[in-house]
């Protein structure tokens, strides 16, 4: 059970993040957490019971989360159809929503992150060039710049669609510091080492089975030198993956100057992120 009266200085600076302001800590919850819900902060944080223990996990698109709903559908006591009509991600929503008082009950509360440029090159390569799942987020790039997905480039996502207002932005964008509630997460871990880490919190046997092999990884993919990739359009970028199976690597992406673009625009991600990083072992 997580100790949710203590004391931020006693907590391991290691491993747990507080998010809690002292309206949480002084009795005041409800009030904060209905300013939070006005925002939009914080919405997707799901509980399942793994091995006798309480898991709390906080769902942020990108971040591994394909592994995490792999595991909540097959350990769902509700039992999960796959040939139903209803999408993976609504199950676990209609059947294992957090309320604010699980959080103390939970064993383990996780938060993955990921480094906020690598988050959105994977976001380009996996939405834009090779289209999974990205009917959502292609509409709303549509919608708000006017331009059609296929005449898009990783610049103009960048310079053009990620500047705008985040609240007019599809949710995989968003900063993964929107994602959190006010709360304790126990266990915060870099996408890269979830299965060193989720070994501790489900157990050897269920970390093998979700979390040693990604379920989604457009890095198994070879990435290689793409000279002007950055303003080539998806149009012409799909056309080169279905002609050659290869992506454009990190650099050819992001050209001279986005990498500092776009760790201005997710700088809140970075602050959150900093304290772990040097810690990340």
């Amino acid at each position: 059970m997580i100790d949710i009266t203590a004391d931020p200085a006693s907590l391991d600076a290691n491993r747990v993040l507080d998010t809690r302001t002292s309206l949480n800590r002084n009795g005041l919850s409800r009030l904060q957490n209905g300013l939070d819900k006005f925002m939009g902060l914080g919405r997707n944080h799901f509980c399942l019971v793994v091995n006798g223990k309480k898991i709390g996990y906080c769902y942020i698109r990108k971040n591994g989360c394909s592994s995490f709903k792999k595991m909540f559908l097959d350990q769902s006591p509700h039992g999960y159809d796959p040939a139903s009509q209803t999408r993976p991600i609504d199950f676990i929503r209609m059947n294992h929503v957090m309320k604010d008082n699980d959080f103390a009950a939970c064993d383990h509360v996780v938060l993955v992150y990921r480094d906020p440029v690598k988050r959105m090159l994977s976001l380009f390569r996996n939405k834009f060039i090779l289209c999974s799942g990205a009917d959502d987020l292609l509409a709303n790039y549509e919608q708000v710049t006017g331009t059609a997905p296929l005449d898009a480039s990783f610049r103009s996502f960048v310079t053009d669609y990620l500047h705008q207002p985040w609240a007019a932005l599809d949710r995989h964008t968003l900063p993964q510091r929107y994602h959190l509630r006010r709360a304790v997460y126990t266990d915060v871990m870099p996408v890269e080492k979830i299965y060193d880490r989720m070994i501790g919190v489900v157990g050897q046997s269920m970390a093998d089975r979700y979390f040693r092999r990604p379920v989604n990884r457009t890095s198994d993919v070879e990435h290689v030198e793409m000279e002007g990739a950055d303003v080539m359009l998806v149009e012409a970028l799909r056309e080169h993956y279905a002609q050659r199976r290869v992506l454009p690597d990190d650099a050819s992406l992001l050209g001279e100057n986005l990498g500092e673009v776009l760790k201005d625009r997710y700088q809140m991600d970075f602050e959150f992120i900093a304290r772990f990083e040097t810690q990340s072992v």
